[in-house]
């Protein structure tokens, strides 16, 4: 997203420069990263996450640029990722919509290179309708690659009352050769989007396994996606949707469901009417655009939830970061924890896929990914943290997020 015109409290200041802490090293967890293998054991669910530490000042993939990372771990092993506003991971001109691949076992030493400038949708002018397009997150399903893509309107156009960019009339495009090209058109999600409206104008895919790989909570047959009430910021509910895993690759939002509310093992708590769906979490201004991702060793679900300080990123580009965690995807979601990220302005926050890591029964390592402030070109890259999340209480997070010096 180009963002210029067209529980418990963790307030950890850092008083590091920007270049000082981009040369960081991380530190050492109790237990080695198994890289490139997701590390599984059994956990009872029934305990919840109550912490979240940064084990780390945040790291970056130095030759990214733009917003709205969110990469996805494929058949193949690597992580592919579509981005706003940026080059990828350069090669191109800045794209609206980019798509790239990050190489690698070792989450330190990912290598980063694009794959595609999106074509259509990659163009940056805003169109008749006065908006352009925008993605949130990509998945890999039984190696082909899923991403949505919605039209944008910036606050400037919006008209929104609250200032907010609205996300509307999205679309799921595929791709079968690793991102290089993709169906749908950008003329075709334009004139005949799969989901009109901003209901589910800003969706994203709830990741887990490698290539799709899910045992558990139906998910072996459904791939399920959340969205907000249509804005890229500061929105007020998410809903929860699922298709059949065998009519995902039709792209007909007909084989869409969503969650109206109970036992949502039950095929009769989901209806094919959206407006009969029921929130899964409702936290007016406070319901950015995210993702949710689920646990393994825990068993448990994750979302990083996010807002504007203010409610108004042209003003202050600092951000408030609430983790959520719950038994389902469906809930009942809680906050563990809330963080102020401060200048740093960490928004559209996402646990991985890859690189989870058991370290016991109460503790799993994972990577956090985020872009950083809008404001600052240092910062508008894919950043990333390795973090511990934890079903007891952790000690100060030694690389919490903090300001930068101006």
């Amino acid at each position: 997203m180009k963002l210029g015109f067209g529980g418990k409290t963790g307030d950890c200041p850092i008083m590091k420069s920007t270049k000082e802490m981009i040369k960081t090293r991380p530190v050492l967890f109790a237990a080695s990263l198994v890289f490139g293998v997701q590390t599984i054991t059994f956990a009872q669910s029934a305990k919840p996450i109550v912490d979240i530490r940064f084990d780390s000042h945040y790291l970056q993939i130095t030759n990214s640029q733009g917003d709205e990372w969110a990469p996805t771990w494929a058949d193949d092993g690597n992580l592919y990722s579509g981005n706003d506003d940026g080059t990828s991971f350069g090669g191109i001109s800045g794209r609206s919509v980019a798509f790239g691949k990050l190489s690698g076992d070792d989450p330190y030493h990912l290598v980063g290179s694009t794959v595609s400038d999106m074509s259509g949708y990659g163009a940056t002018d805003l169109q008749s309708d006065h908006a352009n397009w925008k993605t949130m997150n990509s998945y890999c399903v039984d190696g082909v690659l899923y991403m949505f893509v919605t039209r944008c309107l910036y606050p400037e156009q919006s008209g929104d009352p609250k200032n907010r960019h609205v996300f509307q009339n999205s679309s799921i495009i595929k791709s079968a050769d690793h991102g290089l090209t993709w169906t749908r058109s950008s003329s075709e999600s334009y004139n005949s989007p799969m989901f009109p409206g901003l209901r589910f104008g800003s969706p994203y895919f709830v990741w887990y396994g490698k290539n799709g790989a899910a045992s558990v909570d139906n998910a072996d047959k459904y791939v399920y996606a959340v969205a907000n009430n249509g804005h890229f910021e500061d929105g007020d509910n998410y809903i929860l949707g699922r298709v059949l895993k065998r009519k995902l690759p039709d792209l007909n939002a007909a084989d869409w469901q969503f969650y109206s509310g109970g036992d949502g093992m039950e095929d009769a708590n989901w209806t094919g009417e959206m407006a009969k769906a029921k929130f899964i979490l409702e936290d007016p201004m406070n319901c950015s655009m995210t993702g949710m991702t689920y646990i393994p060793g825990f068993g448990r679900y994750v979302m990083a939830v996010w807002h504007y300080t203010t409610y108004n990123l042209r003003a202050d580009p600092r951000t408030i970061n609430d983790f959520y965690e719950a038994p389902k995807p469906w809930g009942p979601w809680a906050k563990f924890k809330t963080v102020n990220t401060e200048k740093l302005g960490w928004y559209v926050p996402i646990i991985a896929q890859k690189f989870q890591t058991v370290v016991d029964a109460n503790t799993v390592n994972c990577i956090l990914y985020q872009t950083g402030n809008y404001q600052n070109g240092q910062l508008y890259k894919l950043d990333y943290i390795p973090v511990t999340l934890s079903k007891v209480p952790l000690s100060m997070s030694p690389g919490a997020p903090a300001e930068t010096k101006p």
